[in-house]
């Protein structure tokens, strides 16, 4: 009976230290993702490595600056639930997203050069959003904008 106890023991022991399965996005979530904050969503702009077009891209909520991202840069919003009008503003001109965020949902945008001195925002999935978010630096942003 004495073996029998100590054999379930080991195996209940080696299963905890094993890795938990779980699905692409599980794994991606990682332990540096928060919630967004009540009644919040959280929306990440990321900049992926610019390479050779380095010049910064500017992001404005209508006619309010957010902040700029300049190489490998991310930047979270906290935003209550409503409509936005974002803006990527390149040298020489910018391309307009409107998006819709609800209370706790978390959403990735990618930020990118477009010739001729533009720039466009694009929505990524969660796994590669996270991912590049791991990769790069927090840029400053506005805390919160109307």
């Amino acid at each position: 009976m004495k073996k029998l106890l100590i054999a379930v023991v080991l195996a209940l022991s080696a299963a905890a230290c094993s890795p938990a399965p779980g699905s692409p996005w599980q794994k991606s979530y990682g332990k540096t993702f928060y919630e967004p904050n009540d009644g919040m969503a959280a929306l990440y702009i990321i900049r992926d490595d610019p390479g050779q077009d380095a010049s910064p891209i500017g992001i404005t909520n209508g006619q309010s600056p957010v902040g700029s991202l300049v190489g490998l840069t991310w930047m979270r919003l906290d935003l209550p639930p409503s409509l936005y009008d974002l803006r990527a503003s390149g040298t020489e001109g910018s391309t307009e997203l409107i998006v819709t965020v609800n209370a706790g949902q978390s959403r990735f945008f990618l930020a990118e050069p477009k010739a001729p001195g533009n720039a466009q925002l694009r929505e990524i999935p969660q796994d590669e959003g996270r991912r590049l978010v791991r990769k790069g630096q927090r840029a400053y942003s506005a805390p919160y904008f109307d």
